[in-house]
């Protein structure tokens, strides 16, 4: 807006003129009394004067005035465009916003909300013109109404939080001014911490299951351990099953010091991986000859249920690939009982290949399937423990097809069996041959 000294300067211009043209006229009256000229004529030489004077005069000064004006305008011009531009990007700011953001008045009408707000409180814009705040944050919240957070405040806490649809709301809300400096609103920003929440729940979870699976081994090992430094070699057959004990937990932590290591180097993208083109029929078939004996201890059948000559090349990590189906495999023959069967397929899906294991073993419950890929989730913990499970198999197996650029799913029958399907895509086509 134009400075008040900018007007000053304009109306002092037209008051100098004026003033000019009053001292002038009565000078010349005057002249005419001295002279004894008639009064008409006195006058009309005045005013010819006057206007001669007044006109040049004017027309100096109304140049300035319009030059004056035009600055002003200009100035105008640059200070709207500079408002709009602000308000532009206020409104670009508030609509990117992934957080939440509430304006409300002293009388709790929504003065604006952001796309984001809208969204979690799911309110149409519609709703947000016309309702009032507390009749929508009602909906999820009696704790964070406007009297709620006008009596946290004077108590100085500015926070709460809310919870809905399995989503958690993490809420932070102040005063704002107006520009005579009192309370014009409140300012409440909305956000969703669902994830962190659960990062942090997981965080716990992992902590006191490691606590948990290096304390039941520690304890054996303690224990036996006393036991033959009682004893001492009195008893050959003892000590030799004693030791045979230790060394199997000594086993069973090493394997999950190990897993956590690969978790650690998985999550913070230090796992080095030496991808190359391999075919993938081959390494399904090597994994399981390689586990087969393990299956047969048990009475079971593997069965490769596609073609021998079946070859399909990959871009991948063998060994970590091979790790994925070996860890699977070995799930399938946990959880299957004697006598069962275990069927294997490999075959081209589209863009992409698939490998399955399908077992007809005891099943997952349909309540625990969501939570299969869960670091320490078992179906059985006995059944899993006594055969050496970490319970970290299937959580690194899908990091592992994850950075593969794949999926891996679960589909299981309590009480049937399960069937895992691993994806991996194809490679992209290089080019074709004869082609001139």
């Amino acid at each position: 807006m134009p400075k008040p000294s900018e007007f000053r300067n304009i109306r002092q211009k037209i008051v100098a003129v004026i003033t000019v043209l009053s001292v002038l006229v009565s000078a010349l009256i005057g002249l005419s009394l001295r002279t004894r000229l008639p009064f008409f004529l006195a006058a009309g030489i005045s005013v010819a004067i006057a206007a001669v004077i007044g006109y040049l005069l004017s027309k100096t000064l109304f140049d300035s005035i319009i030059e004056d004006a035009a600055a002003l305008r200009k100035k105008v011009d640059e200070n709207y465009s500079e408002i709009m531009t602000e308000k532009d990007k206020l409104e670009t700011i508030l609509k990117q916003m992934a957080d939440g953001m509430i304006a409300i008045d002293r009388a709790g009408r929504i003065m604006h909300a952001n796309d984001a707000a809208r969204v979690m409180l799911r309110i149409s814009d519609s709703d947000a013109k016309h309702k009032r705040y507390d009749d929508i944050i009602l909906r999820f919240s009696d704790s964070l109404t406007l009297d709620e957070i006008l009596r946290n405040l004077e108590a100085g806490v500015t926070e709460g939080e809310f919870s809905y649809g399995g989503a958690v709301y993490e809420v932070r809300y102040d005063k704002f001014k107006d520009v005579a400096g009192g309370d014009d609103g409140i300012i409440i920003i909305l956000q969703d911490v669902t994830e962190r929440q659960r990062i942090d729940n997981m965080q716990i979870d992992f902590v006191a299951n490691v606590s948990h699976e290096l304390k039941t081994p520690l304890t054996s090992i303690k224990g036996y351990t006393e036991t033959l430094l009682e004893s001492g070699a009195a008893d050959a057959e003892m000590t030799k099953e004693f030791l045979a004990i230790i060394n199997s937990e000594t086993d069973r932590m090493n394997r999950l010091v190990k897993d956590l290591l690969q978790l650690s180097r998985l999550d913070t993208k230090q796992q080095k991986w030496y991808k190359e083109e391999a075919d993938i029929a081959t390494l399904v078939k090597t994994a399981v000859k390689k586990i087969e004996m393990v299956a047969k201890s048990q009475n079971q059948h593997i069965n490769l249920i596609f073609n021998s000559d079946l070859s399909i090349l990959l871009d991948m990590d063998r060994d970590r690939i091979e790790q994925v189906i070996l860890n699977v495999l070995s799930n399938a023959i946990k959880y299957t009982r004697e006598q069962g069967r275990i069927d294997v397929d490999v075959f081209r899906d589209g863009d992409g290949v698939r490998v399955v294991v399908m077992d007809n073993g005891i099943g997952i419950p349909e309540k625990e399937l969501p939570r299969v890929f869960e670091r320490f989730f078992r179906v059985d913990k006995a059944r899993s423990s006594r055969m050496g499970g970490t319970g970290l198999g299937l959580a690194i197996s899908k990091q592992i097809i994850e950075e593969h650029k794949g999926s891996i799913e679960i589909e299981s029958t309590f009480g049937k069996g399960t069937k895992v399907t691993i994806t991996l895509p194809l490679p992209p086509v290089r080019g074709k041959r004869g082609i001139l």
